[in-house]
């Protein structure tokens, strides 16, 4: 965001300044004015600013001609605005000579007439200056308060970060030291662009090394989002805990833009520091710690507290998801950071739209589509994209295991898909084969009984499989385990031998037993679903 300067176009036209002369370019118009200078002395160049406008009466190069080129050639040198030369005292006009040489070298001439005394330039231009300084500074105060007003009324870290946008027209993110991506904003004119990509992430570009980092803390970083490599203008706060980072690949930020953000730096830091006090992002400790406690928190939180957050971490709360969960054996092991960047790594490379974070010994992949995406079709998907995580991460398989959620969309429901995640990863049964990857649709029958009271358990239980296991109970069989294996195998009968490592004479004289037994064929679909419930609910009566 730029505040207009004085140009040479101002002093041309709208001051009281009248019948001046310009000799020069159109676009020499818009050239701003810092200053103005009177040069009597050729040696008086030297302490000429950039973009000042200087007076003169042209005695210093009077008849000289060489000086004159000289003249030109310095205030060229040094980007004066205009030379301004007053006529009908030496010269009674510019001489051609001159204007050649302004024209050679593109410095702007302008012809005053012999009864304006400097005295009233000066003042002019130095009362012009004096008044867009206040009126920049009172601009920059007016938008300082602005970000005060967005503190003290709560508007969150993502507004202040939009509002800086607005100025620079460019992405806008907050980064830990580590340059770890927390929050970011992208303009308007730039949406479109990265919408076209099912995700959006952002990873550093580490080309600088520790020590050019700790020398350097504020300066240029590069960051992808997504496949687009941008650098970004870095600031440190004033909390020495995060990076203001501002996208100048295309655009530089301004000098104004410049000083309002010096001004606003503490507000920015500070904001961060409430909302870690709030418990609206992140603490010291985990950057996650906020969002994990909105995942767990037994008070039910308001739809507006829910997306409060989610703002604040960046989560589309808006679209569908499923919620994938890593436990490890030991938070502290170097391996867990190991096993991190090793799923952040892959999930890159598969290019799934997800939201990865992490806390204590748990890592946590919320996967995400859009609405129009079948809760059916979703889990598919998700079962293929962990088969791939799988693969990719064996060599830490004795280092996790996983649980799998439902598939659900309201802002309400994250929670509850985490802890779907959480309740199929921690569901082992007696006869259940401890496994590494868990889903939720794989354990229907186990999540509907755990709605239901012990009583109905046990009644489903005594209804259907408890003959099974008092006859192995006494008799030391497995006839429980050979019909679980038996249904699970789809009542294949060569399958299920295998499975069990037994003659399939073996088998079919166990599954007779169990028909008697239960009396019945395990032919109807109820028995079958009505058998099935039976063994499960035994399961969880042994975890009780």
């Amino acid at each position: 965001m730029t505040y207009p300067p004085l140009t040479l176009g101002w002093f041309l036209n709208e001051t009281p300044i009248d019948n001046l002369e310009f000799i020069g370019k159109e676009e020499d118009l818009q050239k701003p004015i810092t200053g103005i200078s009177v040069l009597d002395n050729p040696d008086g160049v030297r302490w000429i600013k950039k973009h000042e406008i200087i007076l003169t009466t042209g005695y210093i190069f009077y008849n000289d001609v060489e000086l004159q080129k000289q003249v030109i050639a310095d205030l060229h040198a040094i980007e004066c605005t205009a030379f301004c030369i007053k006529v009908k005292r030496f010269f009674d006009q510019i001489p051609d000579s001159l204007i050649k040489e302004a024209e050679k070298y593109g410095v702007p001439l302008v012809s005053v007439p012999y009864y304006h005394v400097y005295s009233n330039i000066i003042s002019v231009i130095n009362q012009n200056l004096i008044d867009q300084k206040i009126s920049l500074q009172q601009f920059i105060l007016r938008e300082t308060e602005k970000f005060h007003q967005l503190y003290f009324n709560k508007e969150g870290i993502m507004k202040m970060l939009e509002e800086i946008s607005r100025y620079t027209n460019s992405i806008v993110m907050i980064t830990t030291i580590s340059d770890f991506p927390l929050y970011y904003y992208v303009p308007l004119r730039q949406q479109e662009e990265f919408n076209k990509i099912n995700k959006l992430h952002a990873q550093p570009l580490h080309n600088e090394s520790q020590q050019d980092t700790e020398k350097n803390p504020s300066g240029n970083r590069s960051f992808y989002f997504n496949n687009t490599l941008l650098h970004f203008q870095t600031f440190l706060l004033p909390d020495s805990r995060h990076y203001l980072c501002i996208d100048h690949t295309k655009t530089n930020i301004d000098e104004t833009t410049a000083v309002i953000l010096k001004q606003i730096f503490s507000v920015i830091a500070l904001e961060l520091s409430s909302m870690q006090v709030q418990n609206r992002t992140f603490s010291q400790k985990n950057y996650f710690d906020s969002f994990f406690y909105m995942l767990t928190d037994k008070k039910k939180k308001s739809v507006e507290e829910i997306q409060l957050i989610c703002d604040s971490y960046s989560f589309p709360y808006q679209l569908k998801r499923i919620c994938v969960t890593f436990e490890c054996l030991d938070k502290e092991n170097r391996m867990f950071k190991s096993l991190y960047n090793g799923i952040n790594h892959e999930l890159i490379r598969l290019d799934y739209k997800y939201f990865l974070c992490n806390h204590d010994n748990r890592i946590v992949i919320f996967f995400l589509y859009s609405k129009q995406v079948s809760n059916v079709k979703a889990l598919s998907l998700v079962n293929q994209a962990v088969s791939q995580l799988m693969e990719a991460l064996s060599d830490y398989h004795t280092f996790f295991r996983l649980g799998i959620s439902r598939c659900h969309l309201s802002s309400s429901s994250i929670a509850k898909a985490y802890e779907e995640s959480l309740q199929t990863l921690h569901l082992q049964t007696p006869l259940a084969e401890a496994s590494l990857v868990n889903s939720y649709s794989a354990q229907y029958a186990y999540h509907i009984l755990t709605q239901l009271s012990t009583y109905e358990i046990s009644k489903i239980y005594t209804d259907t499989v408890k003959e099974l296991v008092s006859y192995d109970q006494e008799n030391k069989s497995e006839l429980l385990l050979t019909l679980k294996t038996f249904l699970e195998s789809s009542m294949n009968l060569t399958d299920t031998a295998q499975k069990l490592f037994i003659h399939r004479n073996t088998l079919t004289s166990r599954l007779s037993l169990v028909k008697k037994l239960l009396c019945c064929e395990l032919s109807a679909v109820e028995d079958i679903f009505r058998l099935y419930l039976g063994i499960c609910a035994w399961e969880l009566i042994q975890t009780m």
